[in-house]
């Protein structure tokens, strides 16, 4: 059929049962079948099939809570209450609902607690758990949500102390912890900028660097491609997005409606936009900027990624986006996919 969901999540059960009891072994094997065949002839219209594959993971659902419930002590009882999740997560998505995390997390935690759990359950445990609180860190970035996700990061790595992404999530687990816990975040970020991987140790490096920001103004100032004297020491009191993009990039560009709307929703409450243009030709930049009413001024010096200030500030990429608070430090480093709400928060503090 056309839709197949490719959201669901592949329940690989074990062969644990060998260790079970005879009547036991049967009902996990059983289980084994039907997850075998859960989209298995499936319906090739959309709606049809989708109202099958919800009854069949319905019934699925309710034969790991009966397994669950009469073997309590199985040797497969954790793959059946992580199978579990994943079936719950399934139906929901099905039926266009919202998973409940919260709940999801609570059992995920207590099964990479288990001691008793084997340590490959507990593993999945953990990297599941990492994922969700990843995704809600990116959703909310509160104090909350950056402590879930540095302890999710600890106890995968307790489970996984050699793993090739260890210096990556040090890094992801540094950078969510900049805004609330400064010292911690300093400590990884001198710890990961050791690292073998230059890329990682650079992007500690900066990490560092923008650490340093947060303590004092940014002081930039420039002569904008139009002509008008720019300097963020006049801004002070207000909310100010530096963005450094250019025509030539994809993402930067699909950014703009979203920045211009931004702009225009917040600029009277005290909301600025300074662009950092690593383009090299002055005149793409001023069409790109005249047809999509990027009124605020641009940086442009026509070296590309030489830029100047790109140089200055050891950009690595583009987008890169740093919002500063009133008092002209940064407040958050990276408000991408959440502008509006970042501009909010900052605009709210005194």
């Amino acid at each position: 059929m056309k839709f197949l969901p490719v959201f669901l999540l592949a329940i690989a059960l074990g062969s644990g049962a060998l260790l079970a009891q005879p009547d036991e072994a049967a009902a996990w094997e059983n289980l084994q079948n039907e997850a075998a065949q859960l989209t298995a002839d499936l319906p090739e219209d959309e709606a049809d099939g989708k109202k099958l594959l919800a009854e069949r993971l319905t019934s699925q659902l309710g034969h790991f809570e009966a397994f669950v419930r009469d073997y309590p002590q199985s040797p497969n009882r954790w793959e059946a209450r992580m199978a579990l999740m994943q079936i719950g997560n399934s139906l929901a998505m099905l039926q266009d609902q919202e998973p409940d995390l919260a709940a999801q997390s609570k059992e995920l935690r207590a099964i990479a607690d288990d001691k008793d759990a084997p340590l490959n359950i507990r593993a999945d445990a953990g990297l599941v758990l990492l994922q969700i609180a990843s995704v809600d860190f990116d959703r909310v970035r509160t104090e909350s949500s950056a402590r879930e996700l540095s302890a999710a990061i600890a106890k995968f790595l307790e489970t996984h102390p050699d793993d090739a992404r260890r210096p990556a999530l040090r890094l992801t687990e540094a950078q969510a912890l900049e805004n609330f816990d400064a010292a911690a975040a300093r400590t990884i970020y001198e710890e990961v900028a050791g690292d073998e991987d230059p890329d990682i140790a650079q992007a500690a490096r900066s990490g560092l660097d923008l650490m340093e920001m947060r303590a004092q103004p940014l002081e930039l100032s420039f002569t904008a491609v139009d002509g008008r004297k720019v300097d963020l020491a006049d801004l002070r009191g207000k909310v100010v997005l530096v963005d450094f993009w250019a025509t030539w990039c994809p993402p930067c560009v699909e950014e703009v409606p979203q920045l211009v709307e931004t702009y225009e929703k917040f600029r009277d409450r005290g909301f600025e936009i300074v662009g950092i243009s690593l383009d090299s030709d002055k005149g793409a930049l001023e069409k790109f900027t005249a047809e999509n009413k990027m009124t605020w001024p641009q940086f442009f010096d026509g070296k590309g990624w030489d830029n100047e200030l790109a140089q200055r500030f050891k950009i690595q990429s583009v987008p890169t986006m740093w919002l500063l608070g009133k008092d002209g430090k940064l407040a958050d480093p990276s408000p991408r996919n959440r502008l509006e709400q970042a501009v909010t928060a900052a605009l709210e503090k005194p």
